[in-house]
């Protein structure tokens, strides 16, 4: 085996990867280039001629598994039945299992690409690969037999939690060693057997419906960032996954029963099979890099799925049930027979946990074909977590083969994972029971035994090898993909990141403040359909802790620094900011000191707040789990009862829980610790607020400002506040307050333009509302306030302009279109007043007041018949309607009294005895349409 020095390889080259040699540098096949064996067929052909030898056999799996090669189907169907043919496996020698496993491999290579070809297996074929499931089985299961009776007894003691296979020369405490990867392939087969029909090719089907969603999502096509052009909230991207896979579920049914787990897998490989193409060099609609870290978002996803089914404080909590279904298992196998008759039972038997085993081999075979350190890195965690809450030996196994792996590609930089399997040994010390044979020594016999399979695996196959032998540390793992998922503007891991054109990434939340569309790293300008949506939600909640822990992320909850920018009415969040102002200086000052921890560096600020039990109240609060971050919290006070931060922390989970009782009881020990401390006032002053106690919420805001807070939220609340009690000079002075620190202050704004308004001071209202449509010119109310002010200014062009700019943003605001028509009506351009009332009726056909006013618009057009049909539906609509049983009463005299309010009062004669006849109406203060006429008329 060649083994590269350190010295030869640069740090930052990229390495190959051993053991899957890719298709472009393995010996094997280049031979064949070289012979002249071309297309992808004929080197299939021709390594198919010599099967038997591994080398070949390995040659033609990387063949198969490579998702660009396209192949005949003729030269599918004979790979299909050459692979289904266990004559090969007559003897058994040192690289049985190795052959055996690569054999299986090799054959659900062939089968999944007859899934994704437009073609179909007849049944007679289907009946004759599936027959042979059980002769393999058979292999299986001797060969595990074989080389448990040749190996050596340094590897006999204890392997308890395999499968009990009977043989009478063994003690029956001592369970074999087995290869479970084996047992997961059959199964596989088993199963894509199942799903395979002769009537159809559904599986076509599947694959587009599966491209289509997965484009939305990852707003390939116009998906999910779409949506943000329309001003509406981009949906957490787990919602997103969860939803394609719930659409994806209904229509994935199959014509013979399969296995529970199957379904979930199929989706999984279907979607890995659609992200493989769009990153080749045909399609090119993704990178490489994108790819695999979406792949690796949804390893996680799946894994965080199938780990919800398992205890979190219990390790091989089903090891028990696991033994008993493995036993059935090969029992199942061995009586494989004819295709139909073994689809009786209603769904076949799986092992436990065969989803997640299959997605961690997934895993495992994308170490092999990437060569993104940060990927590698992922794969890591995702199998160190696996190990940590593998529920029995069959998880167990595959995660302790993907670190072998990944230790056989970089020895240096996964030298950890033997400090991981020590610590693992301990856990499981720790919360060891009685029994015969310890779960320490258990794992200790499968450690050893997959150490010796993943040797065996690597040995014969190591031809044109190239490793990196380098100084690594753990820490150096958590780096590359923090990298990968660090934001520039932030300059910290995010969980959302979006892919620009020129591929700067940028997280969503920076993406969104961006005020014009060019890369802020290199000025490139980019559309919405050139981003590429990049969720990381589920790997970002995993590895929050290590970020965090490593610097990459800093959550300390500065509360006396709150800055928010602006009072959101509707979020109860909003005086909530994580501080991240810090980072940049101090990741600067570690760069230019790497012997300075950061441990110092957050001390020099508050030691406290570096305590593990404030960090992980910290933790529970930015994920809003309320009832943890307070256990921590209360764990906190503990040790620092005199801690006036976080009673303020305390006071704001009970106030998100609306406890507040239990808020006010915090608050209120804070402010006797360090009354002149601005932070509880504040909290205090902000429930009261939002419990309509203003007199009191105004002298806790109060005291606030006078103790120095820098809190420009403090002065948009206490404005609100005067505005709400029709105190408008005050509301005006602390709303100019707040714009004076922030200029952009969207609902100071609305609120100033609002006051003015009511004032009669139209030209400050219009000023006002020039500041909101500069920051969002396309914002349909403000369109829409604005015209309404032109309108009370008697601008009556300019407001159909503004009112029209409002419809074509949201042609359905029954408000704008009410307006306009109105506009219409006093410009006496009558058949565009009824086009508008009639598009209202059309959106709201229950709207009274379009009726009434289409009712008016037809009597001004001398139209009394269809007049008269519109203040019948009025009455129709609400039969204590006054108003209108007042025109039907003398509609030759009111009608035309009532039609002139609207349209110039000052030449109604007869105002008087109108008035007084709306004043006899005994509904009037129930009517708002008899009272909205005597404001007219007024």
């Amino acid at each position: 085996m060649k083994s590269g020095s350190s010295s030869s390889v640069n740090s930052s080259a990229e390495f190959k990867a051993p053991l899957l040699e890719n298709i472009s540098n393995n010996c094997i096949l280049l031979e064949l280039e070289q012979d002249g064996f071309n297309t992808p067929d004929e080197k299939a052909e021709e390594l198919i001629k010599n099967i038997p030898k591994l080398k070949y056999l390995f040659a033609l799996k990387l063949l198969f598994e490579n998702p660009f090669n396209q192949f005949s189907d003729e030269v599918l169907r004979n790979s299909l039945v050459t692979l289904a043919d266990p004559t090969p496996f007559d003897y058994y020698g040192k690289q049985s299992v190795v052959r055996l496993e690569l054999h299986i491999r090799t054959w659900v290579a062939v089968l999944e690409k007859i899934c994704v070809t437009p073609m179909r297996l007849s049944k007679e074929l289907r009946d004759k690969v599936y027959s042979s499931l059980a002769k393999f089985a058979e292999i299986h299961k001797k060969t595990t037999q074989v080389m448990q009776e040749g190996i050596d007894n340094n590897f006999r003691s204890g392997f308890n939690q395999f499968n009990q296979l009977q043989d009478n020369k063994e003690v029956g405490g001592i369970m074999k060693k087995r290869n479970y990867n084996i047992d997961f392939l059959l199964i596989h087969l088993r199963d894509t057997l199942h799903s395979l029909r002769d009537d159809e090719t559904w599986f076509q089907e599947i694959i587009r419906r599966t491209k289509e969603l997965l484009k939305a999502v990852l707003n390939i096509t116009p998906g999910v960032l779409s949506k943000v052009a329309s001003g509406v909230d981009l949906p957490n991207d787990n919602c997103s996954i969860l939803s394609m896979l719930t659409q994806l579920r209904k229509g994935l049914k199959f014509k013979y029963p399969v296995a529970s787990y199957y379904v979930d897998w199929r989706i999984m490989l279907i979607i890995q099979h659609n992200l493989f193409n769009w990153s080749s060099n045909t399609e090119n609609i993704i990178s490489i890099k994108f790819q695999e870290m979406v792949l690796m978002e949804y390893f996680w996803s799946y894994l965080e799925k199938e780990r919800s089914n398992v205890a979190l404080n219990s390790i091989l909590d089903s090891q028990s049930k696991f033994d008993e279904i493995s036993n059935k298992l090969v029992k199942v196998f061995k009586n494989t027979g004819n295709f139909i008759n073994d689809l009786v039972e209603n769904e076949p038997l799986a092992l436990p946990h065969t989803l997640w085993f299959g997605i961690l081999d997934l895993a495992q075979n994308l170490i092999h074909i990437s060569t993104r350190k940060s990927t590698h890195g992922l794969c890591y965690y995702l199998a160190i977590e696996s190990l940590n809450r593998a529920p029995n030996s069959f998880i167990q196994f595959k995660a302790i083969e993907i670190l072998f792996h990944l230790h056989n590609i970089n020895n240096q930089m996964f030298s950890i994972i033997e400090i991981d399997f020590d610590q693992y040994i301990q856990k499981l010390n720790e919360t060891d029971s009685t029994t015969d044979v310890s779960e320490k020594e258990k794992f200790k016999n499968l450690l050893m035994f997959v150490r010796k399979k993943c040797a065996d695996d690597f040995n014969p196959l190591n031809c044109n090898i190239e490793k990196r032998n380098r100084r690594g540390k753990g820490k150096e793992i958590l780096e590359m993909i923090a990298n990968e998922m660090t934001c520039p503007i932030d300059n910290e891991p995010t969980d959302q990141l979006c892919v620009l054109k020129c591929q700067h990434i940028l997280s969503f939340n920076n993406l969104i403040k961006l005020k014009q569309k060019n890369c802020p790293k290199c000025r490139e300008n980019f559309e919405d359909n050139d981003i590429r949506y990049l969720p990381l939600n589920v790997i970002y909640k995993y590895l929050y802790p290590q970020f965090f822990e490593a610097g990459h992320i800093l959550t300390s909850f500065e509360i006396e620094n709150l800055t928010n920018n602006q009072y959101d009415s509707d979020s109860d969040n909003s005086e909530v900011d994580l501080i991240l102002t810090k980072k940049k200086k101090i990741l600067k000052a570690v760069k230019l000191n790497p012997n300075i921890s950061l441990q110092s560096i957050f001390q020099i600020g508050n030691p406290k707040k570096q305590h593990p039990t404030y960090q992980n109240a910290m933790k529970e609060l930015k994920e809003k789990n309320y009832n943890n971050a307070e256990h921590w919290c209360k764990q906190f006070l503990k040790t620092f009862p005199e801690s006036y931060s976080i009673r303020c922390i305390l006071a704001y989970i009970y106030r998100c829980c609306d406890d507040y009782e239990k808020a006010y009881l915090h608050l209120n020990e804070a402010i006797n610790l360090k009354e002149k401390r601005p932070i509880a006032w504040y909290i205090r002053g902000k429930i009261r607020f939002k419990q309509g106690n203003y007199n009191d919420a105004d002298k806790d805001l109060t005291t606030s400002i006078y103790y120095k807070a820098k809190i420009n939220n403090i002065y948009t609340i206490l404005g609100i506040i005067y505005h709400d009690i029709f105190n408008y000079e005050y509301a005006l002075k602390h709303f100019k307050i707040a714009l004076k620190n922030d200029p952009n202050n969207y609902l100071c704004l609305k609120y100033c333009a609002c006051i003015y308004e009511k004032q009669g001071k139209f030209s400050d209202t219009l000023k006002k509302l020039k500041n909101l449509l500069s920051i969002n010119e396309k914002d349909s109310l403000i369109l829409c306030y604005y015209g309404e002010i032109l309108s009370e200014i008697e601008k009556y062009d300019d407001a159909i302009t503004y009112f029209t700019k409002a419809y074509l943003i949201d042609p359905e605001n029954v408000h704008n279109l009410t307006k306009r028509a109105i506009i219409y009506y006093i410009l006496q351009k009558y058949d565009k007043a009824l086009l508008d009332f009639n598009n209202v009726i059309q959106l709201d056909n229950s709207n009274i007041l379009a009726y009434y006013c289409k009712g008016l618009v037809y009597y001004i057009m001398e139209d009394n018949s269809n007049s008269m049909v519109a203040f019948k539906k009025c009455i129709e609509l609400d039969p204590n309607d006054d108003l209108e049983k007042m025109y039907l009463e003398d509609s030759s005299y009111y009608l035309s009294q009532i039609s002139n309010v609207d349209y110039n009062l000052k030449c109604l004669p007869n105002y008087h005895d109108l008035i007084a006849k709306i004043n006899q109406s005994t509904n009037i203060y129930n009517d708002k349409s008899l009272l909205f006429m005597r404001c007219k008329i007024y």
